[in-house]
Formats: structure tokens, sequence, C-alpha cells
């Protein structure tokens, strides 16, 4: 029966009777790797080795060169790199040529405010016509007096020379209707309070007020209407080519205008400007 291996069977060797291997492994034990390690590999030589310096933490707050650089470099091959480019910037071919995103839709929210702008504020457009415009000689003063007629202009309209009704004549004075085309091309109705003297012309001294005629200061939605504004004057100390030019020179605009939007809104807007045309003639003799 084998005996089982005991410490006591373990035996140093001679060292004054080493065999050659015994030497090697002696004489070459303090390069080995490990002290386990018989393979005879030699271990790593750090003797030459350079000395590693000594480093610098940097602070939290100061600025890092290389991120900054790195990030300039990003934006620089993004901003070259059509893949990187946003929605908004890339091109869309619009007659042959490419136009960004942004400048399409920038032009169209314009087109849109610009058509919100006129649909909802714009005036209509007045052109003077020939066709039913003129003057008459009627007694102004024949129901309530010349004291009383000036009390009551002044109240009921907007007078624009009170001066002007110096003359206690009914025959100094004329009556001018002036025929206008009103073009409405919004989809609102357009109402005013009145038409009013906006410049007295070349005469202004003679002219006393003007008004509208009938519903001249209604103007249906998409619609070209008649509207007939009546002028006052006093005739005295003009000649018929003065007094033709008195009217035909006047500058007029609406008062108060609004535009209905629904039953019960209505909202103000622009006023509407424009001028009596020299095509018309008018006669103080008519």
């Amino acid at each position: 029966m084998a005996r089982k291996p005991s410490m006591d069977s373990i035996k140093t060797p001679d060292l004054n009777n080493l065999d050659e291997n015994q030497t090697k492994v002696l004489n070459t034990f303090d390069r080995y790797t490990r002290a386990e390690d018989y393979s005879g590999k030699v271990r790593a030589d750090f003797d030459r080795a350079q000395h590693v310096k000594d480093f610098e933490l940097k602070s939290k707050e100061e600025p890092e060169e290389e991120n900054g650089e790195k990030l300039s470099e990003e934006f620089t091959a993004r901003r070259n790199n059509p893949q990187a480019e946003s929605t908004l910037n890339k091109g869309v071919k619009v007659r042959g040529k490419y136009v960004a995103r942004k400048k399409l839709i920038t032009a169209a929210i314009c087109i849109v405010a610009a058509i919100v702008l006129v649909m909802f504020f714009a005036p209509p457009i007045f052109n003077a016509v020939d066709g039913e415009s003129g003057c008459r000689s009627e007694d102004i003063f024949a129901k309530t007096g010349a004291t009383q007629y000036r009390s009551d202009i002044m109240t009921n309209r907007y007078v624009y020379n009170i001066e002007a009704l110096s003359s206690d004549k009914s025959s100094s004075y004329r009556i001018c209707t002036i025929a206008f085309k009103a073009k409405n091309f919004t989809p609102f109705e357009m109402t005013a309070e009145d038409y009013v003297i906006a410049n007295g012309g070349d005469f202004s001294s003679h002219i006393v007020y003007s008004t509208y005629v009938g519903d001249s200061n209604v103007i249906p939605p998409f619609s070209t209407k008649d509207v007939k504004i009546e002028v006052l004057i006093n005739k005295d100390g003009l000649d018929d080519k003065q007094f033709d030019d008195a009217i035909t020179s006047l500058h007029l605009r609406t008062s108060g205008t609004k535009k209905k939007i629904g039953k019960h809104i209505s909202i103000p807007t622009i006023p509407a400007w424009f001028s009596v045309s020299d095509v018309i003639t008018f006669d103080p003799d008519a």
C-alpha cells in the first residue's frame, strides 16, 4: 500500500551539490515575473522608462479649448454637409430654381397677412363719373331763415367752412351733386357716417359742407355702387371757370368708416380718400 505524501518527504536541495537545472533556476529567479513562474520568461525592465511629469487639474470654470474647437469643427462640418441642413433650409424647385422652404413659408405668411388686412381694413375705391353730376339753385333759407339754417347745419353736418355762409341771400349758393362709382372688393359691407371735405381745393373759402344723398353711405360687399354726394358752395365772387375749379379740385374722405362683420358686429376701418375729377363740368347757372 502506497504511503500518503507528507511534508517530511520534501527535502531542500543541497546547495553545494546542485545540478545544472537547479543552478540555472537559482541564478535567474530575481528576474522572473512571479515567484511561481518558472518558465524562464524575463520580467519587464522599467529602468529606461521616462519619468512621468506632474499634471495640473483644470478648474471646471475654465473653458476647454479642445471642446470649443471640436464644436466649431462640428458646426463647420454640419454647415458644409447637405444632409445636416434643417428642413426649413432645404430647397424647393420653383420655375427651375431652388428656393429655401423658409423663404417660401415667409412669403406665404406675408401674402395671407396682406389678404386679411385688405379684407378687414381696406376701404372702397371711388371714381367720379359725369352721369348724374351737376348743380342746382335752391332757396336754402326758405324754411328756417339764415340764422336757424346756420345753427342746424352746424349740428347735423360736417361743416368745412362756416365763414362761407356769410351771405343771407339764397341766390348766392349752389348745391352741387357729385356722382361716384364706389367699388367694394371685400366680403364685408362698408358703412360711413358721412362724406366730408378733406381739402377745400383751389377755392376753399367758398366751400360750406358736403354730405351723402339717400343710402350712398352703405356699400354692399363685392359690389360696385353709384354714390351721390352733395356739396354746398358760395358762388359769390367766382366766375364760371373758377366755380367749376372750386368743385373739381375738392378732396373728400369717408368719416366713421366701418365694416360689418356680422349682424351685430362692426369694426372701424381705414377711411376712403378720393378726389373729384376734372372730367366733370359744373355750371353755376344750370
